[in-house]
């Protein structure tokens, strides 16, 4: 099963190569709303289990929409911005913030979440200028990716604390957060290119069902260290794939480096 589990980041590095390649052919926008409709009928068959308990419901309505719509418009925008290789460890920042957040809901600040901090910090500030011209833009939106997705698990847990429907409440996500992209994207849709993004969008819905499989028989303490080393992957497929797009540079490189040591050091126990 832990074998299993290594498709997870290997399937969200995929999906980021992706954006990167329909970022090159397609607006970011008609792009977020076609990845989006693309995970939205990847989970559809859900509905012939579903959940209606009005509390389940509104935990993971705000949740898909942290998620599947706040944070997916900044990180595909961030990956067009500053590439997948700096965007993907900035996104996994997400871990630094349920801490932050945790703390916040009453949990006690330790020495790990100190020293992920400190290392997540150091990390950034490398990556926000990896060479020549910073892009605060892209990495503010990075960051932000990060931000919105701790958020919403917490709401998902939450909403599992009431009922437990994983794959349903995934849909319910993606379908609002389609819907509220439908009158963003439709006035100026471009479907030029779009297969990037569709194809982006199946594979980011299949990482996640990967997830809710293997959290079925493996603990959470093993599944998101195993989850949180997309970035590895994501700087390998660019550097192979998108070597002439992206930015490699001493800096960069240390920068995703420090982000995963604070990711990982805090999972030492």
């Amino acid at each position: 099963m832990a074998l299993i589990a290594l498709l997870i980041p290997l399937l969200f590095s995929v999906h980021q190569i992706l954006v990167r390649f329909g970022s090159r052919e397609v607006d970011t926008m008609s792009g977020i709303y076609v990845s989006q409709i693309a995970s939205t009928l990847l989970f559809l068959p859900s509905i012939v289990n579903p959940s209606l308990d009005r509390e389940f419901l509104g935990y993971m309505l705000v949740a898909g929409i942290l998620h599947f719509f706040a944070a997916r418009i900044c990180f595909y925008h961030a990956i067009s911005r500053i590439g997948a290789n700096l965007s993907a460890p900035l996104s996994a920042t997400r871990v630094f913030f349920a801490a932050i957040l945790g703390i916040f809901l009453g949990e006690i600040l330790t020495l790990r979440v100190s020293l992920m901090s400190i290392l997540i910090f150091a990390g950034i500030v490398l990556i926000s200028r990896p060479s020549g011209e910073a892009d605060y833009v892209g990495v503010t939106l990075g960051i932000l990716t990060g931000f919105f997705t701790a958020l919403s698990s917490f709401l998902v847990k939450f909403g599992n604390a009431v009922e437990y429907n994983p794959l349903f409440a995934t849909f319910i996500g993606f379908l609002v957060s389609t819907a509220l992209m439908t009158p963003i994207a439709a006035k100026n849709l471009s479907l030029k290119g779009a297969k990037w993004y569709f194809a982006a969008g199946i594979t980011a819905g299949l990482a996640h069902f990967v997830r809710y499989v293997v959290l079925k028989d493996l603990p959470v303490t093993v599944v998101e260290p195993i989850t949180s080393a997309y970035p590895l992957f994501t700087v390998m497929l660019t550097f192979i794939l998108l070597r002439e797009r992206e930015v490699f540079t001493t800096r960069s490189l240390l920068g995703t480096f420090l982000i995963l040591a604070g990711i990982y050091s805090y999972y030492l126990q």
